[in-house]
């Protein structure tokens, strides 16, 4: 795989030779491959066709049949004999709308899929596959914004008519070497925290693979859209025979492997191929239109044909970052590739606050944004000797492949936070940067769901931030460590990837300014409580409340008001904080929200103490931890201290504001025992200086 060479989150490990089984495949001259669908709906009907792909030289005669499984005892059966197999035959199912239930991605709907089996039998053998499908229709939204073409497209999915924001994450490979790839175990554990995080949509990444069938397998289970890019990424590549030859083979291969699953909503040709061209990354100006006709050679007269033949009803661009239909219009490189009124964007600012708002784009669709944070200490101390564990030690830089990355954290981490010197406290502190600064951004593509401004701009319905998970321990992108620890970024996603969210943010001209989303299909009423907290108590000073309605699907701006008048009496900004929090009809869990007026190494927040009071076992795996505080005590943060053990808690990175707190825990791997656990976890909280 291309991240072999090393990335900027990775090593270079460059594998040889084959990499998965090998095995001998007896057949009389054909052999069923790949079995895929076609699914198309009518008013009363899903229409199925079901298609057989073979390869082999020899013509042979058969007879083909499928099953399809609708419920225990109701089976569908079609079948077709004396076939002289080609390379693709189908067979056509037609199954009524009542007898099966639409899948829909996590968070609006569940994720039914039915058992097809497919038979293709010759004179001396059956060769049977069997596969897992779904009913939904999907689409990609590019219509123009308003009559005034110069304002853009919308960019969105649509899953069974339901326009979609899309939440989530980019994959990279699991593990650097490609024969460690398919462990279920931790393919499994980093997906089910995906929508435990409350994700819809991974972006698997044209660096690394095509990834194995589980993987899209469990996609598909827990309602995982998948953006597939092919594997092409930041290079340009050549148009000669024999390399098109083993690309079509190659693409042609893996697309009807995958066609089948339903959790695929999008392909993609190439990361950053495009921009890369246009923007001259690599150098190639001085001969643009050679290298230009390789590039249409290859993702467009090679590679499209192949999509829209084997994957008709998924859109296939060209590129990511892409302006979609407009790069298409103009000649499939664009003059601008990330123009924030057409298709997606990737976007990274290493250098300006990004605890601000006003520093990020309004895109249709961010497809990539992210900001580096170290690993777990435990994580650390499995590949580390104890004198490198020091921040600035030459084995941490050596691990940081970001040029002058470990600045760019300190830079970052200064900007809002205490400086600190001991490595234990950088990982805390950069920890605590990157899940506020993922959590200001995202929140503002959340927030510009409904919003078109004057520019065109916003009509935001994607946020795929920059990465899930790592190849290896190192400083990184990722929510999740290499061990499968949570950030705690990975913790704030889940409040803000909720289906319904606050979004409050401080303008440049000192306005308070909130929004409420909601991801949902109906419309909510309730009321939205904004608490006013000195530091020096735990009590509020003030409550405004205020009624919310909004529509399903929408982002409505709520407030904007000069902070101070919501501050009141209590004007001093490095004395107050804002709570935020909403009860709604019908009711749906909407997590809570804060704002600091200043930056908290800026602000008077208290030196408060918080330990463990007590653990209370509930069962062989969870536990209830009661935590104990003697002041309001920020960014409280709960992590094993036992390299063997990883735990993830109910919530984490929180702020206390009252003196006591329940945090329940979960062991992923042993039992949890009480006594034990004093042990295994430690805590700790923001402090206003460290020595």
């Amino acid at each position: 795989m291309q991240a072999s060479f090393s990335w900027d989150w990775g090593p270079a490990f460059p594998s040889v030779g084959i990499w998965k089984p090998v095995y001998i495949e007896l057949n009389e001259g054909k052999l069923l491959r790949s079995v895929g669908t076609f699914i198309t709906e009518s008013p009363m009907n899903w229409r199925v066709t079901i298609r057989f792909w073979f390869d082999g030289d020899y013509q042979v005669t058969g007879d083909l049949s499928a099953k399809l499984d609708i419920m225990p005892g109701v089976s569908y059966i079609i079948q077709k004999f004396n076939v002289s197999v080609g390379t693709e035959e189908r067979l056509v199912l037609s199954v009524p709308k009542n007898q099966v239930k639409v899948w829909w991605p996590n968070g609006l709907g569940k994720q039914p899929l039915y058992k097809l089996k497919a038979n293709f039998t010759s004179n001396s053998a059956t060769i049977t596959k069997s596969i897992k499908i779904a009913f939904r229709t999907v689409e990609l939204s590019q219509e123009p914004v308003s009559m005034d073409l110069s304002k853009g497209e919308v960019f969105y999915f649509k899953v069974n008519g339901v326009p979609i924001f899309a939440k989530g994450s980019n994959w990279i490979p699991s593990h650097v070497l490609p024969e460690n790839l398919e462990n279920k175990k931790k393919i499994y554990s980093l997906l089910k925290s995906s929508v435990d995080a409350n994700f819809n949509m991974l972006r698997v990444w044209g660096g690394g693979i095509y990834e194995s069938d589980y993987f899209y397998s469990v996609c598909d289970q827990l309602g995982i859209m998948i953006w597939q890019d092919l594997m092409f990424a930041c290079s340009m590549y050549p148009s000669t025979d024999d390399f098109l030859n083993s690309v079509k083979t190659e693409v042609e291969q893996n697309m009807q492997r995958l066609q089948h699953h339903v959790s695929i909503v999008l392909i993609a040709g190439n990361n950053e191929n495009e921009a890369a061209l246009r923007q001259d990354w690599y150098g190639t100006g001085s001969s643009f239109k050679k290298y230009k006709d390789d590039y249409i050679t290859l993702y467009v007269d090679s590679i499209k044909p192949i999509i829209e033949q084997i994957n008709p009803q998924v859109t296939y661009l060209t590129s990511s970052p892409s302006n979609g239909l407009e790069t298409e219009r103009e000649g499939y490189v664009a003059r601008n590739p990330q123009n924030n009124l057409y298709g997606d964007v990737h976007f990274y600012n290493y250098y300006t606050n990004l605890w601000l708002a006003d520093v990020f784009p309004h895109p249709r669709f961010s497809s990539e944004y992210g900001l580096q944070s170290l690993p777990a200490m435990s994580t650390l101390k499995k590949v580390f000797d104890k004198e490198d564990l020091m921040w600035g030690s030459n084995a941490l830089n050596e691990r940081q492949h970001l040029p002058v990355g470990n600045d760019i954290l300190q830079l970052q981490i200064d900007q809002n936070l205490p400086k600190a010197f001991n490595l234990s406290d950088v990982i805390y502190l950069s920890q605590i940067n990157q899940a506020m600064a993922m959590k200001t951004e995202t929140e503002l593509y959340r927030s510009l769901r409904s919003v078109l401004e004057p520019t065109g701009a916003g009509l935001t319905m994607g946020a795929l931030y920059w990465q899930l998970n790592d190849i290896w321990e190192a400083p990184s992108w990722s929510s999740i460590d290499f061990y499968g620890n949570w950030k705690m970024l990975h913790y704030y996603t889940r409040d803000f990837f909720s289906n319904v969210i606050i979004s409050p943010a401080r303008t440049a001209a000192d306005n308070l300014v909130v929004s409420v989303v909601s991801d949902l299909t109906h419309q909510l009423n309730g009321t939205l409580k904004i608490y006013v907290y000195n530091w020096d108590a735990f009590e509020p000073k003030n409550i405004i409340k205020m009624p919310i309605q909004i529509d399903g699907g929408m982002s409505v701006k709520v407030l904007d008001k000069f902070l101070l008048d919501i501050l009141g009496d209590y004007d001093n900004f490095s004395n107050s904080f804002l709570i935020f929090k909403m009860d709604v009809i019908p009711f749906v869990s909407v997590p809570d929200n804060f704002l600091f007026p200043v930056p908290p190494k800026n602000s008077n927040f208290p030196d408060a103490t918080v330990t463990i009071k007590s653990i209370y076992k509930t069962t062989d795996n969870t536990a209830e931890i009661t935590l104990q505080t003697d002041k309001i005590a920020l960014f409280v943060w709960l992590e094993s201290t036992d390299e063997k053990v990883n735990f993830h808690f109910s919530k984490n990175g929180f702020h206390m504001l009252l003196p006591e707190t329940v945090i329940t825990v979960m062991s992923m791997e042993a039992r949890i025992e009480e006594e034990a656990l004093f042990e295994q976890i430690s805590v700790r909280n923001l402090k206003p200086t460290y020595s």
